[in-house]
């Protein structure tokens, strides 16, 4: 099942609560229209994680879209509903940059999660069996985690930008999420996390961590 991620920057001078509140509801109605999607999550970013190359990304919100096959997801953003939800952007953005991911399917909904988005370190062959098994180790550490994701950016996919955006020049190429039920223990996961960081270092760079809310939109 393919998916994509985008990550999303508010836009300059909009409140935390007013980017939460439209991304949510206005654009959020739009993006259920997109033809070909079956699973839409949006990822509200709550705080960085200390410790952690804080400001390497420019991120508010990750948007997390499953599409039903590899034939309908271009269908999808060529569609008259991408055109409506690139005009509504500029009413809360200031930046957007995704990608193809490959991913497992849509999994149980994780009310919050502690996502950690790095990079490749250059030199090193793209290791995602290493980073799956620090995932997983990981995921066992933390008090009360529900499961464990790992996306990997398509190598030499084209991008999602926006003419009138401004993209993130850096995007992560792996974007890990530990989902748990409360904000408190995706918080306490967060802290620790710096603390492991070293065993996946060797493949990944530029590692930053994100506490977030998701939102199940479709």
């Amino acid at each position: 099942m393919p998916k994509r991620i985008t990550y999303l920057e508010k836009r300059d001078g909009l409140a935390s609560d007013g980017f939460r509140t439209h991304w949510s509801t206005t654009h959020a109605e739009i993006a259920r229209e997109l033809p070909g999607v079956t699973d839409y999550r949006q990822n509200h970013v709550l705080e960085s994680a200390p410790g952690l190359g804080a400001g390497l990304y420019r991120v508010d919100g990750i948007v997390e879209l499953w599409f039903a096959a590899d034939d309908v997801v271009h269908a999808a953003f060529d569609s008259t509903v991408a055109d409506r939800l690139m005009v509504d952007e500029q009413q809360f953005l200031s930046g957007l940059t995704g990608g193809p991911v490959t991913a497992g399917a849509p999994h149980a909904p994780w009310p919050f999660k502690l996502w950690v988005l790095a990079r490749w370190r250059d030199g090193i062959d793209n290791d995602v069996e290493a980073v799956d098994r620090w995932a997983g180790q990981l995921s066992t550490t933390f008090d009360g985690a529900l499961g464990q994701g790992v996306n990997v950016l398509v190598p030499g996919a084209d991008l999602l930008v926006r003419a009138a955006l401004r993209r993130e020049e850096h995007i992560p190429e792996v974007a890990i999420s530990f989902g748990f039920a409360d904000e408190a223990a995706a918080r306490a996961a967060a802290s620790m996390l710096p603390a492991h960081v070293d065993r996946v270092q060797c493949v990944l760079t530029g590692l930053h961590a994100r506490v977030a809310e998701e939102l199940v939109i479709i």
